[in-house]
């Protein structure tokens, strides 16, 4: 995929927009739609004839979508999960390139609800990257890498590597629309490895395409071009025009940039050409504007005049679909709606538990009114009897109802409890993939020029230049010495990462206190750093060197740190919105070691707690957090994990100057 800015995220089957592509799917879908016409099909043949006229019909995506509409029908007659997945999908496809963003979307999540049925994992994972790309398209971030990585996990264990590459390329776009380019390559590249391994040249054409765009970011105008020049030549092969006015476009800004004013002129002219020929709208209009601006340079103002009226018809003539942004929120919504289950289910459950022993209680009574009464009355001792063992059976049938909504009560507590600790998860997992790509990336960079100095030695040597041979070889050892440095820096935070995820029964063992604490302050660091890049505050570590190794749990201890560091960035990101722009948002973690204790405190200058909620802060579910964002288990949890250790947490806050807590453990 290219310029997001003007091509829509790819399609679930890789449909990148050709003319010569739309040609060939147009004459399928006119030669299917006779055999469909045809009388006495059966039923299980018309819906792989639909599903074919949906996808391969382009000259008129209402007639496309009828198609899809007529296959869900029919799918749902016959009760195929299988095709009424791929049913919406081809829906959320049509209703997508139409601009109506709400049915696209919510023919997506049919389309993955349908194919988890048909137990279809390879449907399933389509249906995810295809909400991804909606996400994307809506400039919702979080909610586009949710679903991208969710559809990656699935197709990753099948076997169709056009799929998976194609949704690894569209979460590498994602991160390269928010500035995260070095996530960007790495998925760029892998995409491009697996394209490279199918033979897949128009999947390999867009990834090269893709790191071109990264490289222009981030100042990089040699491999930019590189790969603008390789990509190209691939596209033009395969009648794929569009991306190559884009890249026509980047050279030309490389170049105007660098000085190079008659190659700037010549590329923007032939993407102008390009985009003309194939009626490229969005493409014109960027190159017109470019082609004012360089021949505004060149001291030809009437030329100059004349592209910049004809940027202004093109800019005004596209449609503006700032409509789209009242969707984003859809997302939230449904996650907010699946949560308001949980939290009603457990609701119904706990009323349940009361109805039940408010009924025990009251046939409690009622039973001893009839003892009261048997006792009163021998004449009917007999009936008394028998009337007192049935209800002994309904106290006992009403004990066995009550004791199994605790178990059920007991298996939502602990299915909340998990997701918690899955978000813990979540925090880490943020932390350590941004840790681990600086020194992959030394890696392959240094590589990379290691190969080039090598090309330069050969060279070198032929010539005899022995001297420039020296030199040259000095520079690969110490670019070699770097790229074992950085291998090394990245196997010891996999080890590291696998040591935490290490499965079994937590035990207890020598921990380096000061070490663990770091390395999880820095983690949630990473991790909100990860979900939201406007977030900024400085970390302070105050550690005593004498704490040394203490007998602990690790990875409970490690989730207690993450748990009340998240907790205190959160209160100053809050106090920074609204504070005056002096405002500094400041975290300091610290040790202490005494002869009896090790105390662990962790304080911040944020919002600070409120006298009312202060007493309520450990209780389970209790979260002042907006919905959606806080399960209110993250300082239950904590407790829970310092009181098992014998120790315990205090709470120091003062509304508006901040908070601090203090875990406090014995040696």
């Amino acid at each position: 995929m290219f310029s997001r800015a003007n091509i829509v995220p790819l399609l679930v089957f890789f449909s990148f927009s050709s003319s010569y592509v739309c040609g060939q799917n147009q004459k399928i879908a006119d030669s299917v739609r006779v055999i469909y016409l045809q009388n006495n099909l059966p039923d299980t043949a018309k819906l792989e004839l639909l599903r074919t006229l949906s996808f391969y019909e382009v000259r008129d995506l209402r007639l496309s979508l009828q198609y899809a509409e007529e296959l869900i029908s029919l799918s749902t007659t016959l009760k195929n999960d299988l095709f009424l997945s791929r049913g919406y999908l081809q829906k959320g496809n049509k209703q997508r390139l139409l601009g109506n963003m709400n049915e696209a979307l919510d023919a997506y999540i049919k389309s993955a609800d349908a194919a988890r049925k048909a137990r279809s994992i390879e449907d399933e994972g389509s249906a995810y990257g295809a909400i991804g790309d909606v996400y994307s398209l809506l400039h919702n971030h979080s909610s586009a890498m949710i679903y991208y990585n969710k559809s990656i996990a699935i197709l990753r264990s099948r076997n169709n590597p056009k799929r998976l590459a194609s949704a690894i390329l569209n979460a590498g776009d994602e991160f390269r629309r928010n500035d995260d380019y070095d996530s960007a390559l790495y998925y760029f590249d892998e995409s491009k490895h697996i394209f490279e391994l199918i033979d897949y040249k128009i999947g390999v054409a867009y990834s090269l395409g893709n790191m071109g765009m990264v490289y222009m970011k981030i100042g990089n105008n040699n491999l930019a071009e590189k790969n603008f020049k390789n990509a190209i030549p691939i596209l033009d092969s395969l009648n794929d025009y569009s991306p190559i006015c884009d890249y026509l476009l980047s050279l030309a800004k490389i170049y105007l940039e660098q000085g190079k004013d008659s190659a700037a002129l010549k590329h923007a002219s032939q993407s102008l050409t390009l985009a003309k020929e194939n009626n490229f709208k969005e493409q014109i209009r960027d190159a017109t504007f470019l082609l004012s601006e360089i021949n505004q340079k060149l001291n030809k103002p009437e030329v100059s005049l004349a592209y910049y009226k004809e940027y202004v018809l093109y800019r005004d003539s596209i449609e503006n679909k700032d409509a789209l942004q009242r969707i984003a929120d859809l997302r939230t919504n449904f996650e907010v709606a699946k949560k308001q289950v949980e939290v009603d289910s457990l609701s119904r459950q706990q009323k349940l538990q009361r109805i039940i022993l408010s009924v025990a209680l009251a046939v409690l009574l009622v039973i001893i009114g009839l003892v009261i009464i048997l006792l009163r009355n021998n004449r009917e001792k007999q009936t008394a009897y028998t009337l007192l063992r049935k209800e002994k059976d309904l106290t006992e049938q009403q004990r066995d109802q009550t004791n199994k909504a605790l178990q059920e009560l007991k298996r939502a507590q602990a299915h909340l409890i998990q997701s918690e600790k899955m978000a813990s998860l979540g925090e880490l997992t943020a932390g350590i993939a941004h840790e681990i790509q600086n020194p992959l990336n030394f890696v392959n960079n240094f590589s990379e020029v290691n190969t080039e100095l090598i090309n330069e030695l050969k060279e070198e040597n032929r010539k005899g230049n022995y001297d420039a041979v020296n030199a040259i070889s000095e520079e690969i050892i110490k670019n070699e010495e770097k790229i074992n440095q950085h291998g090394k820096r990245a196997d010891a935070i996999v080890k590291g990462m696998l040591e935490h995820s290490r499965a079994g029964t937590p035990e207890k063992r020598l921990t380096n206190i000061n070490a663990l604490a770091d390395e999880y302050a820095r983690l949630s660091y990473l991790g909100l750093r990860a979900k939201d890049k406007t977030f900024t505050a400085t970390l302070h570590t105050d550690f005593d060197p004498q704490a040394g190794k203490v007998i602990m749990v690790p990875q409970e201890i490690g989730r207690v740190i993450l748990n009340l560091v998240n907790n205190a960035f959160h209160a100053v990101n809050a106090k920074a919105k609204e504070a005056q722009s002096d405002f500094t948002p400041t975290v300091t973690i610290s040790t202490k070691k005494t002869k009896e204790q090790l105390q662990i405190s962790v304080k911040d200058n944020g919002t600070g707690i409120p006298d009312s909620v202060r007493e309520k802060i450990f209780q389970p579910f209790f979260t002042t957090k907006a919905p959606g964002i806080g399960t209110g288990l993250g300082l239950s949890l904590s407790y829970d994990i310092v009181k098992g250790h014998g120790g315990e947490i205090k709470v120091n806050s003062e509304t508006g100057t901040g908070s601090e807590f203090i875990v406090i453990l014995p040696l």
